[in-house]
């Protein structure tokens, strides 16, 4: 020290030039060791497309964040990642796959309008044998059983199942759920509890709010009735839960919980929604917002779509039926009647249609495959006719484009039924004599500057949040992990039996009560009937 301060200039700057390097090395050393990449297990046994989106997007913001992540997803996309490893179990949608033309038009033809799969007995069904198959599924089975296979947290989807529940067990470490639509009581009931149906929406329900009186009658009878088709359904799921993970847990050395107690484990729920979506609801410390996490930074379009956008001097409408239910899938009268509707827009349309079509009108265009998110994102575009699926809706309002919905099932309903209570779009049923409605629906949006400005409202309030959903997501499973599952944030109403929650034991308490009371009342009178009829007597 002595000869820095006898030395020159040169040499003082150089010593403390030397100093502040090893200061700012050992901070990176200390942040490196601090935020030591963890290795995290994604399953998403849906065989969908979009809820395989919304799979990827976890994994590329896990990725983003520095992590190594195993990836269980029917839709893998083989790229070159050092940090990903990719599970192909894409035969488990091989059967839905090979009837996909029925199924789609089995359900534009049949399920509009006559109810709703998804409340049916055979959804329920249909969701446990996704689940069951790709729990048995050979590649799944071989690294869930492999000892030297090791976990800091393991990431599931939720989905009206909880048979995967047992999985973060098999390695020890924490469970983050992932409900990947709007969330209601079939969620909520494993993190908290059942939600009052006064004033929240079941999720394939017709109505919103403010419900009327028979509406929520309805909507109690409804909640008694699922309840009890899953406690149907959970014989089925806890038979396969005792019959798969002991045998499976004993060739990794470890104990499995009771099924009853892996259900109710999960130390966080994301939830696929946000207020500008679905509206405000209560939501239990271990529960957070993230819609839009699945949106990666808008990529350029195409040349030619650029161009066609570019060009359209009147704008641009898009218009899309998703990944299930595909626009080819529809009647050839519902097609036709589509182009001619569209033939009279001074406007372009462009319209995802998975195969070929003849006769197109000039102003219409066909791609068998959509950028969605760029053409979103031009600033030509005017409006986005949709099925009003849960991507589809979130990736609207984050783009601030009004829209047209033509709901078919599940929760599009009660998404494209918000949209339009929040006015910023539309909601038409659909069917093969709606083209008046839609016709009126389109013109209405596209001549009424309100729905725009409602949309660009509305997104800003998306945006506005104290951490963006992508970074949400690899922030709260370092918490996760971190604070060992933090179990501080655990709900208490999950340790309440639903008998002291609806306070039945202090009915029946009261009830016993008020019946001794009454019993020694009327023995009381008794007595002094008897001895005022001796007195008369006497």
């Amino acid at each position: 020290m002595g000869a820095v301060n006898g030395g020159t200039l040169k040499d003082r700057r150089n010593y403390f030039k030397m100093k502040y390097k090893t200061a700012v090395g050992l901070v990176l050393l200390s942040l490196i060791v601090s935020n030591e990449a963890l290795r995290i297990l994604v399953c998403y046994p849906m065989t969908s497309k979009s809820h395989s989106i919304l799979g990827h997007g976890v994994v590329n913001r896990l990725l983003e964040a520095g992590h190594e992540v195993t990836h269980i997803t029917s839709f893998p996309r083989g790229i070159a990642h050092p940090n990903l490893r990719e599970v192909n179990v894409s035969r488990i949608a091989e059967a839905f796959l090979e009837d996909k033309k029925s199924t789609e038009e089995f359900a534009l033809k049949n399920m509009v309008g006559k109810g709703n799969f998804a409340e049916s007995v055979m959804f329920l069904y249909y969701v446990y044998l996704i689940h069951k198959n790709f729990l048995e599924f050979p590649s799944v089975v071989e690294l869930f059983s492999d000892p030297n296979e090791k976990f800091d947290a393991v990431i599931l989807e939720w989905f009206f199942t909880e048979l995967n529940s047992g999985i973060p067990a098999l390695f020890d470490c924490p469970l983050i759920w992932v409900c990947s639509t709007e969330p209601d009581w079939h969620a909520f009931r494993i993190m908290d509890g059942i939600t009052n149906p006064a004033y929240s929406l079941d999720l394939f329900t017709h109505y919103t709010l403010p419900l009327s009186f028979w509406q929520r009658a309805e909507g109690l009878y409804k909640l008694v009735k699922k309840n009890l088709q899953l406690l149907v359904f959970y014989q089925f799921e806890k038979w396969t839960y005792n019959s798969y993970y002991p045998a499976v847990a004993a060739k990794r050395g470890v104990t499995m919980p009771p099924y009853e107690e892996a259900v109710y484990n999960g130390s966080l729920m994301f939830l696929n929604a946000h207020p500008s979506i679905g509206g405000a609801m209560k939501l239990p410390q271990n529960t957070v917002n993230i819609a839009g996490y699945h949106i990666d930074k808008t990529k350029p379009l195409p040349q030619d779509l650029q161009k066609l956008m570019d060009e359209a001097k009147d704008g641009v409408i898009y218009f899309s039926m998703g990944s299930i239910l595909e626009s080819s899938g529809m009647s050839e009268n519902m097609k036709r009647s589509l182009l001619n509707m569209f033939s009279k827009y001074k406007q372009t349309v462009i319209w995802k249609f998975e195969t070929d079509l003849t006769g197109i009108p000039d102003n219409v265009h066909l791609v068998k495959w959509a950028p969605q998110t760029s053409i979103l994102a031009h600033p030509n575009l005017r409006l986005f006719i949709t099925h009003g699926g849960q991507l589809s809706t979130s990736e609207a309002i984050h783009y601030g484009v009004p829209v047209v919905g033509l709901p078919v099932m599940a929760d599009q309903v009660l998404n494209m039924k918000s949209t339009a209570a929040k006015g910023f779009g539309i909601h038409v049923t659909i069917s093969e004599d709606m083209y008046e409605d839609l016709d009126t629906a389109v013109r209405k949006v596209l001549d009424d500057k309100t729905y725009a400005k409602k949309a660009k409202e509305l997104s800003a309030l998306f945006h506005d949040r104290e951490m963006p959903p992508g970074k949400a997501v690899p922030y709260w499973v370092e918490y996760i992990v971190r604070n060992r599952g933090a179990p501080h944030l655990r709900s208490p109403a999950l340790h309440v039996p639903l008998y002291q929650k609806l306070y039945l034991d202090l009915a029946v308490v009261l009830t016993i009560i008020i019946v001794l009371i009454t019993k020694a009342v009327k023995y009381i009178l008794g007595c002094r009937s008897k001895e005022q009829k001796k007195e008369k007597s006497s």
